[in-house]
């Protein structure tokens, strides 16, 4: 039987030495167009838990949009294995994460808001900080993916939503 986290993040936390370059890729390229939400319910009723197993037990694709009465969050999935998760309220910031991980400046977090409140059209955070060169790959993926287990783990309080 696995694991809670070998059935989301499709690995053993020991085994992984980098996050998968998926979570720098557009979350929404997973997502077939014009696709239909398939499942709807209460998180009373059934367990966030179990419906993150169900999505990687069917190798699943898609995204997975969840609500409580005081956040909400949206989670991508390929073939089961979460790529991409996000807060509404709440959330950590990539920066944030970064800057208190010592892996950039304060100088160069407020170099990559500027740029990126200017880039038209919109440019990912994260290629941002590539392309400046302020962090390595494997680095900026391993703090996508400790953002995105925060954003799991908390949802997983949630008792009440949809």
């Amino acid at each position: 039987m696995k694991s809670i986290l070998q059935t989301i993040f499709g690995h053993q936390p020991q085994e992984r030495t980098s996050a998968p370059p998926l979570l720098r890729e557009d979350p929404l390229a997973a997502v077939p167009a014009g696709a239909a939400a398939a499942l709807q319910g209460d998180i009373a009723e059934i367990a966030l838990e179990n419906i993150f197993q169900f999505l990687d037990l069917a190798a699943l694709t898609g995204r997975l949009d969840v609500r409580s009465p005081a956040n909400g969050g949206c989670f991508y999935f390929r073939n089961g294995v979460l790529t991409h998760g996000v807060l509404h309220v709440s959330q950590r910031r990539i920066g944030e994460i970064l800057l208190e991980s010592n892996l950039i400046t304060s100088d160069q977090l407020q170099v990559c808001v500027r740029l990126h409140d200017q880039a038209r059209p919109h440019k990912r955070f994260g290629h941002i900080l590539l392309d400046r060169d302020y962090i390595p790959p494997a680095k900026l993926d391993n703090s996508l993916l400790q953002q995105m287990k925060e954003a799991f783990f908390e949802t997983l309080s949630w008792h009440e939503g949809s």
